[in-house]
């Protein structure tokens, strides 16, 4: 909690944002287990508007009052799209970026000060030029994952038809009756994926593809993107190159006569641990050899077909093993 007052205090404007995976993780140490409670979970934090959010609240409510209940002390503005303030401009919900980054440096983190930030570097250096191959070789208005992403968004928009109001509003119909208000001069729809991700939606797209057909002048989608998703600011955000150094033997000697002690160390017991601390119910399914647990599934008999028990301590166990090995006797010797 003292880094999260820490950052609300430097980076007022910041938001904060709590993991889904994480989130999930901890429903599971209240025993709301199961893939029910992972889809509705989902459900909650991928709905774009309020009224979807109360609605999907709603039915988790219906399936587990105290899981509804465990969820609605959390703000839905740190875990829910549909409360996302759209001034960051994006709609992860995972920090899986940080784990990447993190499984990246685990080799140099059990290092010295210095030998460890040297290990970073290193490591972003030849990050930053691997990401700059990869700008030179892409082409186009936007990112390489925003385009593949947008072309998805304009061929759900296809299906979708738009009636101008004559003052830069559209009423956009689709499937299942789907019914919504887009506002070109706002640069909103109603569903809030534009305002969030920054990507206009199919809704916005079909009403650019209505303003074109009316007035050739009107952009084309691609120019209607937040500038986080083009290319440009991928070639801007990667063009700052981090500058290499000479070895420790050509640095040059401090003046300070101070010296800087390192701190304490209390030495326990064993070698420091490299991996990734798992979660408590991480590995709950899956034991040696990649097989599935039984933990919390019934027991049957395969003799009698009771619960609580397995053939080796079924109470039948020896008339029915008899009458299995006499049955199989006599049909060896019919044949």
């Amino acid at each position: 909690m003292g880094l999260i007052h820490a950052v609300e205090r430097i980076f007022p404007c910041a938001e904060h944002r709590f993991c889904l995976r994480h989130l999930h993780e901890n429903m599971k140490t209240r025993n709301f287990r199961g893939l029910a409670y992972k889809q509705h979970l989902w459900k909650c934090a991928t709905a774009t508007t309020v009224a979807h959010f109360e609605k999907f609240m709603a039915d988790l409510k219906a399936f587990d009052a105290k899981a509804h209940k465990y969820l609605s002390d959390i703000p839905p503005r740190q875990w829910s799209r549909s409360h996302f303030s759209g001034r960051a401009v994006s709609d992860v919900l995972l920090s899986n970026m940080c784990e990447v980054f993190n499984r990246w440096i685990v080799d140099g983190r059990d290092k010295p000060i210095i030998t460890c930030l040297e290990f970073i570097r290193t490591y972003l250096m030849k990050r930053i030029d691997s990401t700059q191959k990869n700008i030179m070789k892409s082409d186009g208005v936007l990112t390489p994952k925003a385009t593949k992403v947008f072309e998805l968004i304009k061929k759900e928009a296809s299906k979708y038809s738009v009636i101008y109001n004559g003052s830069r509003m559209f009423q956009v119909t689709g499937p299942n009756n789907e019914q919504l208000v887009v506002d070109m001069g706002q640069e909103s729809c109603a569903c809030r994926k534009w305002e969030v991700t920054g990507m206009p939606c199919k809704h916005v797209i079909a009403c650019i593809w209505n303003m074109r057909a009316n007035d050739p002048k009107v952009p084309r989608p691609e120019l209607w993107v937040n500038q986080v998703h083009h290319r440009k600011r991928w070639f801007d955000t990667y063009q700052h190159a981090i500058i290499p150094l000479n070895g420790r033997d050509m640095w040059p000697k401090s003046n300070v006569t101070i010296p800087i002690l390192p701190p304490k160390k209390i030495a326990t017991a064993g070698r420091p641990k490299k991996s990734r601390r798992k979660g408590l119910l991480e590995n709950d399914n899956i034991v040696e050899g990649g097989k599935l647990s039984k933990k919390g599934q019934v027991i049957k008999c395969g003799i009698c077909k009771g619960a609580g028990h397995n053939r080796r301590g079924c109470p039948t166990r020896g008339g029915a093993e008899a009458g299995q090995s006499s049955g199989t006797k006599r049909k060896s010797m019919e044949i």
